[in-house]
Order: C-alpha cells, then structure tokens, then sequence
C-alpha cells in the first residue's frame, strides 16, 4: 500500500527511488534525495508525518494530511512512513543522478525573513519554533551549534538541513543575523528639550538699557524703556510685530535691512549674540 501511495503522490516530485531531481515546482531548484541513509537516519517517523501532512511550503511541497486539506489520512500517511522507512538499510540512491544542487543567491537576512521568520517570528520572538531573540537561547547556543543547527537540521522537528541548499558563507550571514536579534534595543535617545524662548525682562530689556536708552527714551520717538513702548512706540511705530522679524522695524535696524533711517546702533555696538537674541524674541512672539 505504501509502495502504491508512494507512486501516486510523491514519486512525480521525488522520482520513483526517491532519488529527487529538478524540482517541478521550482525552475533551477533540485529536490535532494529522500531516501538516502543521512536522509532517513537524521529524521525520525514523526518528521516524516509532519513533513507529509503538513507539507514543505517553501520548497513547493503541498500537504498531503486529510487535517491540512490534502488527500491522504493518518492510516495512508503510516504506511507511506512504513516505505520510507524500509529504504533506510539499504537505500537505492545517495545522490540525485546528473545533477548538481546551486545555492540560493540570497543573504542571511533575506533567508531569515522569507524563510526562518515563518517559525522563529520576524523579530525572532518565536511561534512555531523557538524564540531567538530570548537571551536564554543565545547564550545557550554557541555560533558553532547554530551554524550546525541551520547546517544539518534538528531530527523529530520540522527544523530541516540547509546545508544541501546554502552555502557556508550565508549560513554564517544567518548566524550573525540571529545574534542581532538578540541584541538588546538601543536606548531611545530623549529628544532634546527645545530652547526657552528670549524673556523680554530678562535676556531683551537689558541690552536694549545698556545700548539704546541713552538715546531711544530721552529724544522722543521710540522709546526703549519698557515691553510696551519697546513693541508700539515710534513715529513708523508698532516697532515689533510678534513673530515676524521680517516685518519688524526694531529687527530691520539691527540687521540693517530698513528702508527708513540708518542702521541701529549708530556705533555698531551690538554683538551678533545680542541681535541673535532680539531677532529670536521676535520670531517667538515677542512674549513679555
């Protein structure tokens, strides 16, 4: 029974030994041998089930178990293990006839994301197979027993060999990339608190004392005294307009873009700090 079930569902994929070959399903992919000894002694009957029932999805092998939508029950699935299982003292092929396995182009990253993450998570937070990212499994495993681990598989899990379709170099990309999933989250960085805005009283009405009320106050005309004569006073007066520097006659004599008068001071005695400092009072609304 197992023999006819096998020629029936597997053999169109497997070949009629189970010595595999161009996978069908797949252009320029090679299905490995089955029913090799490595094959069957590093995978025991559960395996086996698991793999027919479920099925290999990312190597275009359909489940075949009634439970997964296919057409075959637990009794059908038994005697298909039974077969199998009867090649492995003396297994008809080791190696897929004329034809030789090319390894994916693709690196450890991609190979996690389209492959591994199915089981192990995106983040490598686990699922179907272990977490990754626990720091109890990284420092349990070293990268030479996950390099194994990737490289020949684990028996009595769905966890298959990769050796056979990656290459050493991408799966030691695989390992580094498992390391990173176990590496702790860098601390987010505080934003930085933005600078408080010029005081009018504090930081503006003590340069415009030190450097303009000798004049701007006794004369007539804008008076630099107090917030209020400082914003509105002036014979082109309001002297400021909150939040538009631009437009803002006291800002235009500091910077010496006025179109009336000349350039404030007339010494040039302020310092590019103190016009930085009532240009930016301005442009923060000119709070009092």
């Amino acid at each position: 029974m197992g023999s006819q079930l096998f020629a029936e569902n597997c053999s169109p994929c497997h070949g009629e030994f189970g010595e595999g070959g161009p996978n069908p399903t797949r252009p320029g992919d090679i299905i490995a041998p089955i029913s090799s000894a490595e094959y069957l002694q590093t995978r025991d009957d559960a395996t086996l089930r698991a793999v027919i029932s479920k099925g290999q999805p990312n190597f275009g092998m359909s489940p075949f178990g009634v439970a997964n939508g296919g057409p075959l029950d637990e009794s059908d699935i038994d005697a298909l293990v039974t077969f199998l299982r009867a090649w492995e003292v003396n297994p008809p092929v080791e190696l897929p006839p004329e034809f030789a396995a090319t390894p994916i182009a693709v690196s450890g990253e991609q190979v996690y994301a389209e492959v591994c993450s199915q089981c192990h998570g995106p983040k490598g937070e686990g699922g179907l197979a272990p977490a990754l990212s626990d720091p109890k499994f990284q420092a349990k495993h070293s990268d030479e027993e996950l390099f194994d681990s990737i490289n020949i598989g684990h028996a009595a899990t769905p966890m298959i060999g990769w050796g056979e379709i990656l290459s050493s170099d991408q799966i030691q990309q695989l390992v580094a990339f498992i390391r990173k999933l176990g590496a702790p989250a860098p601390e987010a960085t505080p934003e930085a608190t933005p600078a408080a805005a010029p005081s009018f009283s504090t930081d503006i009405l003590p340069i415009l004392q030190s450097q303009c009320a000798a004049c701007h106050g006794q004369l007539g005309g804008w008076d630099a005294s107090t917030y209020e004569t400082v914003v509105n006073s002036g014979n082109n007066g309001p002297a400021v307009a909150p939040g538009d520097p631009a437009s803002s006659l006291l800002a235009q004599k500091l910077l010496g873009t006025q179109s009336v008068g000349g350039l404030m001071p007339p010494t040039g005695a302020l310092t590019q700090e103190q016009i930085r400092m009532i240009v930016d009072w301005i442009a923060a609304g000119a709070p009092e």
